[in-house]
């Protein structure tokens, strides 16, 4: 009797792939009211195409549409609409955790009429659509992407308060914490969707690996100083002259030698001083970065 009912011939404008459920029989159901109301029930599977704009990828908000339409009925013949007081997802706990997706959320649905045409020249379709507005779910991002970085930001501080003599050892952690860095956003880029614009994933992880280059030359502006100090001190001559009797302004009827005592050079007070600065500058700058960051992308 069901085949002998005449259905619309809806489909599904923004489907990519689609199936009916037949096990262990074809998951249909139709019922037929006294006052001559039919109400028609299937069920399907769909996976349907949603255009979504990455710019502030992976704290992004994205909305899908569900587009319905007949293929050759226009609304002079077929008018589509939505039950009343009724949306396309509900929040009961026992279908909400069935329509539970890896990665987002869904925070809101809507409904509206979408009549229009395929085509300038052919009539109006009869058209419903449904918007849901899915909420990227950020906790795996969290712990594979940010914490992982500011750590390895954060390890690039500790050679400020390593020796300016300790030169392997903060070389090795300027170039080790580069290499790790850059590995990392490579490994996380290898993963991303394939886009010409930049996302909000690519100014964390840029950003990050500008702060951990930047300590590595300041790694190598401080050893430059050092070595010019230590020049300065090689070149001091040192004199020792035994103090005896009465220093007077003459000695033998010859003036006294110019005395030259060595101490710090100025160089390396100076590279002291730049790591000094950079241990409080390089925290302040990463911070006032992610407050500036965080409050961009997630409130606008």
């Amino acid at each position: 009797m069901m085949d002998m009912v005449w259905v619309p011939d809806v489909y599904f404008r923004n489907e990519k792939k689609g199936r009916f459920h037949d096990v262990t029989v074809p998951n249909k159901y139709m019922h037929l009211y006294q006052h001559g109301e039919v109400h028609y029930s299937m069920r399907l599977s769909l996976t349907l195409s949603c255009r979504m704009l990455l710019q502030k990828y992976p704290l992004d908000t994205q909305k899908c549409p569900m587009l319905i339409q007949s293929y050759t009925y226009t609304t002079d013949n077929v008018m589509f609409s939505w039950q009343q007081n009724t949306l396309p997802i509900t929040h009961d706990a026992e279908l909400a955790l069935n329509t539970e997706l890896p990665q987002f959320s869904i925070v809101e649905n809507t409904t509206d009429q979408c009549n229009g045409t395929m085509d300038v020249e052919t009539p109006k379709f009869a058209c419903i659509k449904a918007y849901f507005t899915l909420k990227r779910d950020i906790g795996y991002y969290i712990i594979q992407v940010y914490v992982p970085s500011i750590l390895i930001v954060a390890l690039s501080w500790v050679s400020f308060w390593l020796d300016l003599e300790a030169i392997p050892a903060r070389v090795s952690l300027g170039v080790l914490t580069v290499l790790t860095l850059n590995t990392h956003g490579s490994h996380i880029q290898s993963q991303l969707p394939k886009v010409s614009y930049i996302k909000a994933i690519d100014v964390w992880i840029v950003s990050s690996l500008i702060f951990v280059f930047a300590a590595l030359l300041e790694f190598a502006y401080v050893n430059v100083l050092t070595r010019r100090g230590d020049k300065e001190i090689m070149s001091t001559q040192i004199f020792r002259i035994p103090i005896e009797g009465k220093i007077t302004s003459q000695a033998n009827g010859k003036p006294p030698r110019q005395v030259t005592i060595g101490g710090p050079s100025r160089s390396r007070m100076r590279a002291r001083r730049v790591d000094k600065i950079s241990r409080i500058l390089f925290p302040s700058s990463f911070l006032v970065f992610n407050m500036a960051y965080w409050v961009f992308y997630t409130q606008y």
